[in-house]
């Protein structure tokens, strides 16, 4: 007959007291032991948890998981817009630039000196280059402008702003794509700066070449036929 006094055998309370359990094969304690389950963490933890994965969220083992902005961020500043027209604007004062009569004038008179130096004496000319100078040095300002409102946006990668020195379109599009991966859009100045480029070489290739055609008609035209 068993000893109704004796518990059956389970799992209980450890008797030395650390918090775990342990089994009890009906009539002695055994060296088999397993901790119990921990309490719940607090409240405060469970909500900083959730804090840290939303600002880093899971990334697949090897790779770095991206900063993410929250939605509705803002992704262009008056700044990276300026960056993209102004080195347009700089070449406004071709527009008025003689570049016919500059050709007629070396083809005609080979000889002159200054019909050779007219090229670098012309005004329109040289505010083009002064001009050009200018939104250099503009372009480099208005990328730090950009970097620091990017950053106060809450982007947390920027792109350089000096790569502006090496050319405008290279931080245009550099900094396209760093803000797209942070925000998933963005792409409207890179597009814009390439389409103005585009264009600015085409048109220029189509103007050099009709003012060539022109100058050498009215050469020609200058000469009787034998």
């Amino acid at each position: 007959m068993s000893n109704p006094h004796v518990a059956p055998a389970g799992w209980y309370p450890a008797p030395d007291g650390t918090g775990g359990q342990r089994w009890w094969d009906g009539t002695q304690w055994t060296e088999y032991a397993s901790p119990l389950a921990p309490p719940p963490a607090p409240q405060h933890q469970q909500q900083y948890a959730a804090q840290q994965y939303a600002v880093q969220p899971y990334a697949p083992y090897g790779e770095v998981a991206r900063p993410r902005v929250p939605e509705g961020t803002p992704v262009d500043t008056a700044w990276i817009w300026l960056i993209v027209v102004l080195p347009f604007l700089s070449l406004v004062p071709l527009l008025f630039w003689d570049f016919e009569g500059y050709l007629l004038r070396s083809m005609n008179e080979p000889n002159d000196p200054m019909a050779q130096l007219a090229l670098y004496t012309d005004p329109a000319y040289l505010s083009a280059i002064g001009l050009g100078w200018v939104a250099y040095g503009l372009s480099a300002w208005f990328a730090h402008l950009d970097v620091v409102a990017l950053r106060r946006l809450g982007y947390q990668r920027q792109f350089h702003w000096a790569w502006a020195f090496l050319n405008s379109l290279v931080y245009v599009i550099g900094r396209s794509v760093v803000v797209k991966r942070q925000a998933g859009r963005g792409s409207a100045p890179m597009w814009a700066a390439i389409a103005l480029t585009v264009a600015l070489f085409v048109g220029s290739i189509v103007w050099v070449v009709s003012v060539v055609v022109t100058v050498v008609n009215d050469t020609i035209s200058m000469y009787p036929s034998a």
